[in-house]
């Protein structure tokens, strides 16, 4: 099994599948080469990676704007830019832009569960010790 640099650079950054990210991290805990190779690479990052592919995925430069994931939501965006955006999620699988859609996404249950309302001023209340003081 083949694992190339583009697929570790995907692992390092969680941009793979649940299941290709199980099949990578078992391929590299069996082989010594790959063990490697992922160590060269992020040695590499921690250096300053400044290669136009490290670039493009550290900056996220594929990824569409919290707003237009708002209008990709309410499908008010050109329909090329509405498959562009689904392909990136969908197919992509970018774990970034997921989380922002679903941050964007209210929950429907958020604010009629007593639990999560509890959650959240329990949250609340602990955090006005962090506020300063008024004189």
């Amino acid at each position: 099994m083949t694992i190339s640099k583009p697929v570790l650079d995907a692992f390092i950054d969680d941009h793979l599948s649940e299941q290709e990210t199980i099949r990578v991290e078992k391929a590299v805990r069996e082989s010594p080469e790959l063990q490697a190779q992922l160590s060269s690479i992020i040695a590499s990052r921690d250096m300053g990676d400044h290669s136009i592919g490290a670039i493009w995925r550290r900056e996220h430069l594929s990824c569409p704007t919290r707003e237009e994931l708002l209008s990709y939501k309410d499908e008010a965006l050109d329909p090329m830019r509405l498959d562009y955006i689904k392909f990136h999620l969908e197919t992509v699988g970018c774990k970034a832009c997921k989380a922002n859609l679903s941050d964007l996404i209210p929950s429907s249950n958020s604010n009629t569960d007593p639990a999560i309302m509890k959650k959240h001023l329990q949250f609340l209340e602990n955090s006005k010790v962090l506020l300063p003081k008024r004189p």
